[in-house]
């Protein structure tokens, strides 16, 4: 009794926990801010697949080694052709990064994007023992990720004893686990122990375990074993003896979901607590088969379970990015930020443990783009895929609902309609050729509305049994672009094209009176000038003028790769302009106002701000595009800001200067590269 006593107040520690919540349009919620979700007793790892991080090869995302060796049918020396490609989708493309050290940027980015759903941490898929591997360096690489962040973002070990440590002696294992066991980034208890999650741990006899504690104990390692098991009421008794806690892989057909909620109701848990799964879908090209997940059905009902028959303590989402089983939920190519954004809904109702409150409608439609009998017509693939759980075939239109509302879905002519309250609320019809248009109505006037994004057609090559999805609120809508293909790069500046004297940034001198037109300015252009961008010194004119070098044309985008930015602004304001420019003297920019924030501003003719301030960090990537005479402005990935064709026409000159309030100010952009690419 004492025991579980102990490790009752060892995992919720009696922690008192300030809700702090805060605006996220994004979502159909206000967050409780993610530090303090991760402050909460209930914890939620997200399982981390080695083989699939952003980029595999940091080349350009048209042209990666996902593009060319997975996703495509004869990648891989035509390994994956009888079944069309090793993969169905992808992490979002990302251009090539220009920093050595891309793999930590990649690592930084995959725990921001996690951290920001309030998750505790990832828990790593450990596959190999071999420290010269790429599984073990990737582990490296997310731990140096994660210390550098310092957001409380944290690694649960999870040795893979189907994997690289199927055959490993006790003696060995322990070995591994002690190189990681000091890391701060590793997760422990409240009391400082370790936790070891094997997956898998019913592969290995109860004496196997018992040795393993025996060796940790030699090297002064305390920890301890929280076990994943699959059909975890058959092992629990055996290895209760070492375990602190407990979890089972689950299930990957919505079918099977009661069955499992009934053993978790009903079979005893030994007296420890639970790591409940939550998967969004299953499908694996490899194998050629699929499990009927009833689109969002899954997903929603394993987290209904964790929250009521299992009355779990932790959660683990499977995954972040196995590709090869598509289960992840990281943002993707085909299932854009849908089961990334039900993730954040769902971790905040099962942290909370109350349901958050709907504070702005968000749609969110699931479907898959052929049905799952369709006969493919490659002559390589011999059959259609099998589907476990029993086939739906539906197009699904979910939604989060600030009040009741009409939920309509039309495809191939026809519309569907159903009368739903307020919540969350999910409507499907069958599937059908076509592409489907979704709604949300009231009093007889569409308030929300979205597009499909892919066709349905029973008319097909290969089989594709992934459900693609997308969606969101109106208030803070995604926009996804394709990867643009370089066309030029200009990766150092002449003194005759760019007007910049290379030198030391960290020397860089600035004017220090005003340039002769300072007396013309308007009040809005107060001490406006011009200096050279480093790595230079200034110039008499100060001015990064590329002219006919960088003429944007439809159809293009103009990528600023920033490697940092440094500024003494002299107490007064500094802005660094990005510009796009016409001749009239028009122009849009995007402004670094200081080394953390950025926004967009236009003379048109007049000065004007045109968006809030943006929290941006370094290294980043500032992007121009231009297409169908409407220009687009993006930090990264994301679309921060458009201009339609009356504001943009005639606007194709990229110029990049400075102004401030005070001739003694200093700013220092470091420039890695600027890029031209074509827009697909």
């Amino acid at each position: 009794m004492f025991k579980l006593l102990q490790q009752a107040l060892l995992l919720t520690g009696f922690l008192t926990v300030t809700v702090l919540a805060q605006s996220t349009p994004q979502w159909p919620f206000d967050q409780t801010s993610p530090s303090s979700l991760r402050q909460m007793s209930r914890k939620v790892f997200i399982h981390y697949f080695s083989p699939f991080p952003i980029s595999i090869d940091n080349k350009d995302g048209w042209d990666d080694y996902y593009v060319n060796g997975y996703l495509d049918p004869t990648g891989e020396n035509n390994k994956h052709i009888s079944y069309g490609g090793y993969l169905r989708q992808r992490p979002l493309p990302r251009i090539k990064l220009t920093d050595s050290d891309w793999h930590i940027q990649d690592m930084k980015t995959e725990i921001q994007r996690a951290a920001a759903l309030g998750a505790d941490g990832f828990s790593y898929d450990m596959l190999s023992t071999d420290s010269t591997s790429i599984h073990w360096q990737r582990l490296l690489y997310l731990l140096q990720a994660a210390n550098e962040l310092n957001i409380g973002f944290k690694i649960l070990l999870m040795p893979d004893m189907t994997a690289g440590y199927k055959t490993i002696t006790a003696s060995s294992m322990a070995d591994k686990i002690a190189t990681f066991a000091s890391n701060p980034a590793v997760y422990r208890l409240n009391d400082g122990r370790l936790v070891v999650a094997p997956y898998n741990c019913q592969s290995r006899p109860l004496s196997f375990w018992q040795d393993f504690e025996d060796e940790m104990d030699t090297r002064n390692i305390e920890f301890v074993l929280w076990p994943t098991y699959q059909g975890w009421w058959q092992y629990i008794g055996t290895y209760a003896p070492v375990s602190f806690g407990f979890s089972d892989w689950g299930v990957s057909a919505v079918a099977w979901q009661a069955g499992r909620a009934d053993k978790l109701a009903n079979e005893w848990h030994w007296g420890m607590d639970f790591m409940a799964p939550a998967r969004p879908q299953d499908f694996r090209p490899q194998h050629q088969l699929g499990f009927e997940g009833g689109n969002s059905a899954l997903f929603r009902t394993q987290w209904d379970t964790a929250m009521n028959e299992a009355d779990a303590l932790w959660a683990q989402i499977i995954s972040w990015n196995d590709y090869s089983e598509a289960t992840e939920i990281s943002p993707s190519t085909c299932t854009r930020h849908a089961f990334y954004d039900l993730a954040s809904y769902y971790i905040s109702w099962f942290k909370t443990q109350q349901q958050p409150l709907i504070v702005r409608d968000a749609i969110y439609y699931f479907y898959r783009t052929q049905p799952t009998n369709a006969i493919p017509s490659s002559p390589y693939q011999t059959a259609p895929f099998s589907i476990q759980g029993g086939p739906q075939n539906q197009i699904e239109l979910l939604g989060f609902l600030t009040a009741p509302g009409i939920l309509e879905i039309t495809i191939n002519g026809q519309t569907y309609s159903s009368s739903v309250g307020a919540g969350i609320q999910s409507f499907s019809i069958p599937l059908d050729n076509g592409t489907p248009q979704f709604k949300l109505k009231r009093s007889g006037q569409t308030v929300m509305s979205r597009v499909g994004n892919w066709e349905i057609s029973d008319q097909i090559q290969y089989s594709n049994l992934l459900v693609h999805a997308d969606g969101g609120t109106d208030e803070r809508p995604r926009v996804y672009l394709e990867m643009g293909k370089l066309i030029v790069a200009i990766d150092e500046y002449e003194t005759t094209n760019c007007n910049v004297i290379l030198g030391d940034p960290s020397l860089m001198a600035l004017p220090q009176s005003q340039p002769p037109y300072y007396a013309n300015l308007t009040d809005n252009q107060l001490g406006s000038w011009t200096m050279t961008i480093g790595p230079a010194t200034s110039t008499s004119n100060g001015k990064m003028n590329f002219g006919n070098q960088i003429q944007l044309d439809n159809g293009q985008e103009v990528l600023f790769h920033v490697n940092r930015h440094e500024m003494n602004d002299a107490g007064g304001w500094v802005a660094n302009f990005l510009s796009i420019k016409g001749s009239n003297g028009n122009k849009i920019n995007i402004v670094l106002r200081d080394p953390t924030n950025a926004y967009i501003s236009s003379f048109l003719p007049n000065f004007a701000v045109e968006t809030n301030n943006i929290a941006v960090k370094y290294p980043a990537v500032f992007r121009i595009r231009k297409q169908g005479n409407t220009l687009a402005f993006l930090y990264n990935n994301t679309v921060i800001y458009t201009a339609d064709a009356t504001d943009s026409t005639g606007l194709d000159e990229i110029e990049i200067y400075m102004t401030a309030q005070n001739a003694s100010a200093k700013s220092l952009i470091e420039f890695k590269a600027i890029q031209i690419r074509n827009i697909p």
